[in-house]
């Protein structure tokens, strides 16, 4: 956990800097919101995951069936209240969420590769 929160840091003081330097600053709002829907989808698939193992097969299914639409549901809602107010701000929230998501699933395969 800590180097993901240290990796996100790292990752918004760069694409912040860049903001800054384009006069754009208002956006690392919109890049911080899309790390926040990253993390709330992050969290609800591993608590899935979690519930999951310990159900029986058709039980799983539906839970991680369940889950998939929540997050799914989620990401639509914050992504359509973006767009609807500009397309650079639903580029860069979309962004966040991507980074966010692509920095824990490399950090994942990181840690279960080591093992």
């Amino acid at each position: 956990m800590k180097r993901f929160i240290m990796g996100l840091g790292v990752i918004t003081l760069a694409i912040g800097s860049m903001l800054v330097a384009n006069g754009t600053a208002e956006l690392i709002g919109a890049l911080i919101i899309g790390f926040i829907t990253g993390l709330v989808f992050l969290g609800n698939m591993s608590m899935r995951l979690w519930r999951a193992a310990q159900l029986s097969a058709g039980n799983a299914k539906r839970q991680m069936l369940w889950g998939l639409v929540l997050r799914l549901l989620v990401l639509f809602i914050v992504l359509f209240a973006a767009v609807q107010i500009s397309t650079q701000v639903f580029s860069m929230t979309a962004l966040g969420f991507v980074l966010c998501y692509a920095w824990a699933m490399v950090l994942m395969i990181r840690m279960n590769s080591a093992k």
